[in-house]
């Protein structure tokens, strides 16, 4: 957000989130805020925030050919309360972009993008998972899945073929151009097989797996989501028919 929080309860420069102090002090205020068990719901959280960084680089540059700087000096983060939980947002300090070259601008996406991994994404993403003794798969292992949910909207909802087709391009980019060594990982974690299941609420209707638990039932009295990938089929179908009950009771 270019404006940030009307109503923060924290806010920290990003770049201090690389500072061992500022990172536990909002991960134990995060744990407290989603009133979870442990520190693992505060890391996925804190990473899945900066899941957004790159889905809106990526976005402009596709959209609009240009670079936006979210690069970690140019962010600050916020902490604000939502009813039953916080949101994290990451408020620019300055907008401003700069124009993709119109020679060789397949290599400036790529090269662009690998400089936002290492230099914003990347150290926030294993820094977080460090503190709350994790591995940073934590927060990897769920990109995947998001950025398929991100495609499957973007695909539906553009204007035009040509748009769709400029969109398959740049996300060629983003999953195939892109090696492991950028997130310092033997997989681009973009790289990802979507499974799909019947929506609990359309049966004509299909919602995507999750790639990797995003740790919401870490918390007091916490549930497993109906796309939880570690949610058997048996609990599945069972949430499914109780999703559709309750459905059913609201449209009385």
């Amino acid at each position: 957000s270019p404006s940030g929080s009307d109503d923060p309860v924290y806010s920290t420069p990003a770049a201090d989130l690389l500072r061992p102090e500022t990172m536990d002090d909002l991960l134990r205020r995060g744990r407290d805020m989603l009133n979870g068990l442990g520190l693992d719901i505060a890391v996925s959280f804190v990473g899945l925030a900066f899941f957004g960084i790159p889905a809106a680089v990526h976005t402009y540059m596709w959209l609009y050919g240009r670079v936006l700087d979210l690069s970690i000096d140019n962010l600050t983060v916020q902490l604000e309360r939502h009813g039953d939980h916080p949101h994290l947002i990451l408020n620019i300090n300055e907008v401003r972009w700069s124009p993709l070259p119109e020679q060789g601008r397949d290599d400036a996406v790529v090269q662009e993008l690998t400089r936002l991994f290492r230099r914003t994404v990347n150290p926030v993403v294993e820094f977080a998972a460090a503190r709350g003794g994790f591995k940073p798969d934590l927060i990897w292992n769920q990109f995947g899945a998001r950025m398929v949910t991100v495609s499957d909207f973007v695909i539906q909802f553009s204007p035009d073929e040509e748009a769709r087709q400029n969109y398959r391009k740049h996300l060629e980019l983003l999953v195939d151009g892109l090696g492991p060594e950028v997130f310092n990982r033997r997989k681009n974690p973009y790289v990802h097989e979507p499974v799909y299941v019947e929506s609990p609420y359309d049966p004509d209707k299909k919602v995507i797996v999750r790639s990797s638990c995003c740790m919401w039932y870490r918390r007091e009295n916490g549930v497993k989501c109906y796309t939880c990938p570690i949610l058997n089929d048996a609990k599945r179908e069972e949430m499914k028919l109780k999703l559709r009950e309750k459905s059913r009771e609201r449209a009385k």
